[in-house]
């Protein structure tokens, strides 16, 4: 439909104007050039106390908002970021995305959420959806893709990857020392006279639950400690996944004397399951877990868990994503490893 050509009175009922308010009109208010008005919001440049009182209180008069689109433009930088996390149901990821989202906010960026699920085909089409949104930089925990498959998804945008993918580096990377704290957890159980143990892990050749695994089936071994195949159990990870996986490992004829999860969601359904079967823990049944999240502490038994500095990585992702946006893609790839410990509760 062709414009009439009819002039809008964009005032509401009580004659204040609607539209969209210049940093032109802020000057002219505050009696200053544009560009003394943009040094005193962006702070880049000095603006003498009383000239910057007058400005704010022009942009306080007149309502002004910057229009950030046109700087994003100018800047060549949207000031968003991409960040995608397999599953927001667990604890463990709200604490991370906040974490991310508090360090970020701070330089003035937003956090896109994605959750992918940890499948292949959904990362890759919340990774292309990310880039289609020019976003700054994305950060992400993969599970199926490899650092080199999102690499050539994303091209050289800034990218932060939460992994220990010990391969060739194709970003920087957080990463937490999953094997130490492993090992404390079977020594743990070795200095409490449990020499036969089982683990319930992800989904086969999703990380972290292969690493662990892995970590857990080599600690164990260097102890003495009897790792049958039977004992190994493949889950999603999620609650059903521990009940599940718990239910058949404790109907076998011969059971472990211990069973450690990947994460601390499957080890709950683990222990619902231990109490279905009618045992006491840590009596009949020792029960560790991983992440410890906030669950850990509310349960009963109170579960003996590896502590998975969540604030931390978040953190450190954000930490390392706005130094490679600043750095832009030249000089190497980092990585970040923070600790990880055991910490005794209740159920081993």
């Amino acid at each position: 439909m062709k414009s009439s050509g009819m002039q809008i009175d964009m005032h509401g009922e009580e004659g204040v104007s609607m539209k969209r308010v210049h940093i032109g009109d802020v000057a002219a208010h505050a009696g200053v050039s544009p560009t003394t008005v943009s040094h005193a919001l962006s702070g880049r440049r000095p603006v003498s106390e009383a000239t910057r009182q007058r400005i704010l209180l022009a942009v306080d008069e007149l309502g002004y908002h910057p229009n950030l689109v046109a700087k994003s433009l100018r800047i060549q930088r949207t000031k968003s970021v991409g960040f995608l996390v397999v599953d927001i149901s667990n604890p463990y990821y709200p604490a991370v995305v906040q974490a991310v989202h508090d360090g970020l906010a701070d330089q003035g960026y937003v956090s896109l959420i994605g959750i992918t699920y940890g499948e292949a085909a959904a990362e890759e089409t919340v990774l292309r959806e990310m880039v289609a949104r020019n976003v700054d930089g994305i950060i992400i925990q993969p599970m199926s893709l490899t650092p080199a498959e999102i690499r050539r998804i994303v091209g050289p945008l800034p990218l932060v990857l939460i992994s220990d993918h010990e391969g060739e580096l194709h970003a920087d990377r957080v990463q937490t020392n999953d094997r130490e704290g492993i090992a404390a957890a079977v020594r743990h159980l070795n200095d409490h006279g449990i020499r036969e143990a089982g683990f319930i892990s992800g989904p086969e050749g999703r990380s972290p639950g292969t690493l662990r695994l892995a970590s857990f089936r080599a600690a164990a071994h260097a102890l003495g400690i009897t790792v049958a195949e039977e004992w190994i159990e493949h889950v999603p990870f999620s609650r059903a996944g521990g009940l599940e996986a718990g239910r058949r490992l404790l109907a076998l004829p011969h059971r472990p004397r211990a069973i450690m999860c990947a994460n601390d969601i499957i080890a709950v359904g683990l222990i619902d399951a231990a109490r279905e079967a009618g045992l006491s823990l840590p009596v009949d049944l020792a029960v560790i877990g991983f992440d410890d999240i906030d669950t850990a502490n509310l349960i009963t038994p109170h579960l003996t868990t590896v502590v998975n500095p969540a604030r931390e990585v978040g953190a450190a992702c954000a930490r390392a994503l706005l130094r490679r946006i600043e750095r832009g893609p030249d000089g190497a790839y980092t990585v970040e490893a923070l600790p990880t410990h055991l910490v005794r509760r209740d159920s081993a």
